[in-house]
């Protein structure tokens, strides 16, 4: 009981000493204009500093939805691009109908592994979106898989951190192209195999996707050279430092072949005969 007296009676004092103190202030800034200009920039003061960490919040908050947009104009961008470059090749065939060879799809990523032999990307698209399997998946910095199985709003991606999966890539310079896999020990390395010895390659060389299949659309950059190896005496390794950070994944672009049923078709029936 003595204790809750003593702590009342504190903080009955304090109470009276904010009240005094307010009046003091009242009392100054009316009767003084040089304190008055002085307590009222000391109050902006805080006040702004109030704001600001209000604003910095506010901004931090709002980081997801932003990010979105980007990654949504991101990919409309791709898009036109992909527009404009079958508009600039086929501009003088009048009665020609044209669409772009590739559209691109934005997608988030639900789960992401980088340290097994088999990597896989689970993804918030699926065969609702337009989504199929055989579907190539990249990012603004290089190439993460191949969609492998998909469900009515998910869909599962073979990374390209995993021994089973290989890529056709070009190195920019001469175009000597060849399989790249991934070299299975680092998440950030790959080897681009089968590059015959007379193919001249510089350190520092830039490494991009082929177009050499139905998956992915040429000329998307993969890394750079980083050594070269005598494989067997009639082609090389060209190990590559690649751009995309797996582990730091978070959103992709999932690429959509407008021609690959066609080609498909075409392959098939030439198989036939």
């Amino acid at each position: 009981m003595t204790k809750r007296i003593g702590f009342n009676r504190i903080l009955w004092s304090v109470s009276v000493f904010v009240i005094l103190e307010c009046i003091s202030l009242v009392l100054i800034t009316n009767n003084g204009i040089v304190q008055k200009y002085r307590i009222m920039g000391s109050i902006r003061d805080v006040q702004s500093c109030f704001w600001k960490k209000g604003e910095n919040i506010r901004y931090f908050v709002n980081l997801r939805s932003v990010n979105k947009d980007l990654v949504e104009e991101n990919t409309d961008l791709k898009n036109k691009l992909a527009l404009y470059n079958v508009f600039s090749v086929g501009k003088d065939s009048v009665s020609r109908s044209f669409s772009p060879g590739y559209t691109f799809l934005s997608a988030s990523i639900v789960k992401n592994s980088v340290n097994k032999q088999h990597n896989y990307i689970i993804i918030d698209k699926g065969s609702s979106d337009g989504v199929k399997e055989g579907m190539g998946v990249v990012t603004g910095k290089g190439i993460a898989g191949i969609v492998s199985a998909v469900t009515d709003n998910y869909a599962y991606v073979i990374s390209f951190l995993n021994k089973n999966q290989s890529i056709s890539a070009m190195i920019n310079t001469n175009n000597a192209f060849g399989p790249m896999v991934w070299d299975g020990a680092s998440y950030d390395k790959a080897i681009l195999r089968e590059i015959p010895m007379h193919a001249e390659i510089n350190i520092g060389d830039t490494v991009s996707t082929s177009g050499y299949s139905a998956i992915f659309p040429p000329g998307i950059p993969l890394g750079t050279v980083l050594s070269i190896d005598n494989h067997d005496g009639v082609s090389q390794n060209i190990h590559i430092q690649l751009f995309q950070n797996f582990k730091q994944l978070k959103t992709l672009d999932i690429v959509i072949n407008n021609g690959k049923d066609e080609i498909s078709k075409l392959e098939t029936n030439m198989e036939k005969k």
